[in-house]
């Protein structure tokens, strides 16, 4: 079976001809069916205005990208087979050459590992070292397989070959720190019956602005089945220049939006709010995104336990009584309180932790692009335990798509190791 590329973006129907895409270079690979055919990769992108996301979506989907900037209206997914084959990309996927990755990342002033990669690198590096080993690779000759791709090597090669990867990425219409909502339990372009509006089904529907962060429902693009999130910012300073009465009215002389010292220990602002102004840049727009993506999750977790607590069972179903009795709970116990929400966790491995999230910097080769601006995304990202990348779309990005993927896995790792604790 081979998995061609499936891309509805409406801003890349011009795109395709003439272009040799990543699923045209995995359909001409031996192994071209992927791993998680059945579950491919779901990445969504948000973000401020003009921060990149399509064109990034663009050049890992097309290998190509369009210049001029078009707003997006609605969320649109872009569905293809992304084919990892540079040694870089490699190097980021394969799980056995923990080193070589650690001694990369550190080199690059450009990318910070996210915690979970940087310590499944040096537990790898440390079982390697223990076994006496001088290579990683010894532990697995003959390659390695898991949920999203395979890695094989001929005779214990040290080059590694992956499998091709489903992947979906979604992209959003630019971010609204006044105008979003964390959570729905269903998509607001639902269609709802008249049983079910009632007199409102009688009145002109009205077209809708406001995109959630999350659904609890499948209907929507942004639902629960989400595996990471890209936040992208502009490292150019400003989109358009604040005019003489913003100056005076919302921003002092020695604070500044841009600074990363204007931001708390958990990420937030001091002074300014987000959205109010132009001069706002696509920066300060991150540590809203990032709270209202925690405040959307813990809603849906809460929304997803005490579905499953409430919903009826078979008391007489044996499968349920096996359950019931190495578990030692009663299946009818609904224990999160109806006026409470579930906290979500910061462990990686607990299944009450969001997907992760990676900072991407763009346009970082721009002539405008603010050095400052970069190392605060950088500073950030540490702040809040995750990934950063700075990038331009003018040079190759693959290795975006890579990071996240590889994140993925190793959380996955985790969690299935403690439930067999």
């Amino acid at each position: 079976m081979t998995i061609k590329s499936i891309t509805i973006h409406p801003k890349s129907l011009s795109l395709h001809n003439n272009m040799k895409t990543q699923a045209e270079v995995a359909s001409s690979t031996t192994n071209s069916t992927p791993v998680n055919v059945k579950d491919p990769v779901r990445l969504a992108f948000l973000g401020g205005p003009r921060t990149g996301k399509t064109a990034t979506i663009l050049k890992l989907s097309c290998g190509t990208y369009r210049d001029t900037y078009y707003p997006l209206r609605k969320t649109t997914p872009v569905l293809f087979t992304y084919a990892p084959q540079t040694p870089e990309l490699t190097l980021i996927l394969d799980q056995h050459n923990s080193k070589q990755l650690l001694e990369h990342a550190l080199a690059r002033d450009d990318l910070l590992l996210s915690p979970v990669i940087s310590e499944a690198l040096l537990r790898a590096s440390l079982k390697s070292l223990s076994a006496g080993s001088a290579h990683d690779i010894h532990l697995a000759p003959h390659g390695a397989r898991n949920d999203v791709y395979a890695t094989s090597r001929d005779g214990g090669s040290a080059a590694a070959e992956i499998s091709p990867i489903l992947a979906e990425l979604i992209d959003t219409p630019a971010f609204n720190a006044n105008q979003f909502i964390p959570f729905l339990e269903a998509s607001l372009h639902a269609r709802l019956g008249k049983d079910v509006l009632r007199k409102l089904a009688d009145t002109p529907r009205q077209p809708v602005n406001t995109e959630p962060l999350l659904v609890a429902s499948g209907a929507g693009e942004m639902n629960g089945a989400i595996d990471g999130y890209f936040l992208t910012y502009s490292a150019i300073p400003s989109v358009e220049p604040p005019n003489y009465d913003e100056l005076n009215t919302q921003v002092s002389p020695t604070t500044s939006v841009e600074s990363f010292d204007s931001y708390n220990s958990d990420g937030t602002l001091k002074t300014a709010s987000f959205g109010a102004s132009k001069n706002d840049t696509t920066f300060s727009l991150l540590p809203v995104i990032k709270a209202g993506l925690e405040e959307a999750w813990s809603e849906y977790y809460t929304y997803k336990t005490r579905w499953d607590q409430g919903k009826e069972k078979d008391i007489f179903s044996i499968k349920l009584a096996l359950r019931t009795m190495f578990d030692g709970k009663s299946s009818f116990k609904v224990d999160v309180p109806q006026n409470k929400l579930l906290q979500t966790s910061m462990n990686p491995a607990d299944p009450l932790c969001p997907p992760p999230i990676w900072i991407i910097c763009t346009h970082k080769d721009l002539p405008l692009a603010s050095p400052k601006l970069i190392n605060d995304g950088k500073k950030l990202a540490q702040l809040w335990r995750c990934g950063f990348l700075a990038v331009d779309v003018a040079q190759d990005i693959d290795q975006v798509l890579a990071l996240m993927i590889r994140e993925v896995v190793e959380r996955r790792s985790l969690q299935k190791a403690r439930k067999r604790r």
